[in-house]
């Protein structure tokens, strides 16, 4: 198995650090609105990550993190007069319902942030003692040129980030316009501030993801150090760049092993913006399109490339994905479900062609390659138990898909009926008895009663066996 790791800007072959087990973090949301459809598309990448890690026989623990105190979030909060605790909640609540719509798998840890505000402080102090962070009037500051390693991720050299920068205020908390905050002060607003040893406020968001990275490793028994650390990758600097410099400078070993990031979702060649008008919620698309719609629209590009939204492609993926679950249906309609446990299911080995799952197997190998492995069922479609098998290790809701087809073909089967029954009323009224009498038996021959009234429609049941 191998991933492109942007730390090293290499395709490598895949390692865990203890044998059999990953530790995966993905960066979560701040909440404060309704997620779009770029947080579905980094989310589906992920979700078919943890997926396809667990299929593969690893023991997988996914962390995906809540940011729940943020300037936006009490921005929000003071704009719908509520507090920031109160809007944070609502919106993990919409988060959550959004994913599960979608059949996103969910994480072994989400923790929040305020939950970790001792470990935030212990942390700070960590690096204040190493050298490598200081206190100014109340904020504490990150001191970027203490770490040599400064931008690795990103490729570039603290020099690098010099470039072009203009002199520090004389007023200014820093020492250096390259250091970010740790912990930024706030004493005139106690209703959105914590205290810590420094003063009245709350914590940067860089800290946030590296405090609770390493409390959650530390408590696992895995060390520092992520198997894999995932994100869009919009995120890479500032705030990949400083989680790496900050956990690093404090630990001395490496933060992640690999980093995995997806590209971001352009509207008509542009970036998403609420400015421009171009921004979609998932729960808006839900309105008009299938969830398994929505995760082969994401997982038909590589989860590495920028993916273009557009109504048209949407409507694309909709028709050929209808195509293939068309051609599985009854194979579909014979899947047994775990009693209880939705989307549990036990496929029978000895039904598997195993061949078309090496097959796979090698594209999914090969840095999560989506597209080819989609391609790769379409092609083999006439294989419809091993498809099944493979669409449901790629996170499609089969059982939605039944679902939905029931509903379809009841759908269907009413107006139908409703059909012949017009016809039988349009052949009773001209007194056409033989064909009323023709339907009227034909429908009771596959179990349905007919009810004739005199000033109302007739009327249809099934037979009670």
């Amino acid at each position: 198995m191998k991933f492109f790791n942007n730390l090293t800007r290499e395709l490598e072959d895949f390692k865990e650090i203890k044998p059999g087990q990953v530790f995966i973090y993905s960066c979560g949301p701040t909440v404060y609105d309704i997620s779009h459809i770029g947080h579905a598309r980094s989310c589906i990448s992920w979700d078919l990550l943890y997926r396809y890690l667990k299929y593969r026989n690893y023991q997988v623990k996914w962390i995906r993190n809540i940011t729940n105190v943020d300037d936006k979030i009490v921005k929000r909060s003071q704009e719908l007069n509520c507090s920031s605790d109160t809007l944070s909640r609502v919106f993990t609540y919409e988060f959550w319902k959004d994913l599960e719509s979608l059949n996103i798998s969910w994480p072994d840890f989400e923790p929040r942030a305020t939950d970790y505000l001792s470990q935030m402080y212990e942390f700070i102090q960590g690096l204040i003692d190493k050298g490598f962070a200081y206190e100014s009037e109340g904020d504490v500051y990150f001191r970027v040129e203490n770490c040599q390693s400064y931008g690795a991720l990103k490729g570039q050299s603290i020099e690098d980030f010099k470039e072009g920068m203009s002199r520090v205020e004389e007023n200014s908390r820093k020492e250096s316009q390259l250091d970010f905050a740790l912990w930024k002060a706030f004493p005139d607003e106690p209703d959105t501030s914590f205290a810590s040893p420094w003063s009245m406020g709350r914590p940067g968001w860089h800290l946030e993801c590296s405090t609770m990275i390493k409390s959650i490793l530390n408590q696992a028994g895995h060390g520092d150090t992520l198997d894999i650390h995932t994100g869009g990758d919009d995120l890479i600097h500032p705030h990949h760049v400083n989680e790496c410099a900050q956990s690093e400078s404090l630990t001395g070993k490496p933060l992640a092993k690999y980093w995995l990031h997806n590209g971001m979702v352009m509207i008509n060649g542009a970036k998403m913006s609420k400015s421009e008008n171009n921004f979609f919620t998932i729960r808006d698309l839900l309105q008009k399109y299938k969830p398994n719609t929505i995760r082969y629209f994401c997982l038909a590009t590589h989860y590495k490339k920028q993916i273009n939204f557009s109504h048209e492609a949407l409507e694309a993926a909709e028709t050929g994905l209808n195509k293939l679950f068309a051609s599985l249906e009854e194979e579909m309609s014979n899947l047994q479900y775990k009693p209880g446990l939705p989307q549990e299911i036990d496929f029978d080995q000895a039904k598997l062609d195993q061949e078309l799952i090496a097959d796979f197997c090698v594209h999914m190998d090969n840095d999560l390659a989506s597209p080819q492995a989609l391609a790769l069922l379409f092609e083999n479609k006439h294989k419809p138990y091993t498809v099944l098998h493979l669409l449901y290790v790629l996170g499609f809701d089969l059982q939605a898909r039944t679902q939905a087809s029931s509903l379809q073909h009841e759908q269907v089967l009413d107006f139908a009926i409703a059909k012949l029954l017009e016809l039988r009323e349009k052949a009773r009224a001209t007194k056409d008895f033989a064909t009323s009498d023709n339907i009227r038996d034909s429908l009771s021959q596959q179990g349905l009663i007919i009810k004739d009234h005199r000033d109302k429609p007739s009327e249809w049941s099934f037979k009670h066996v």
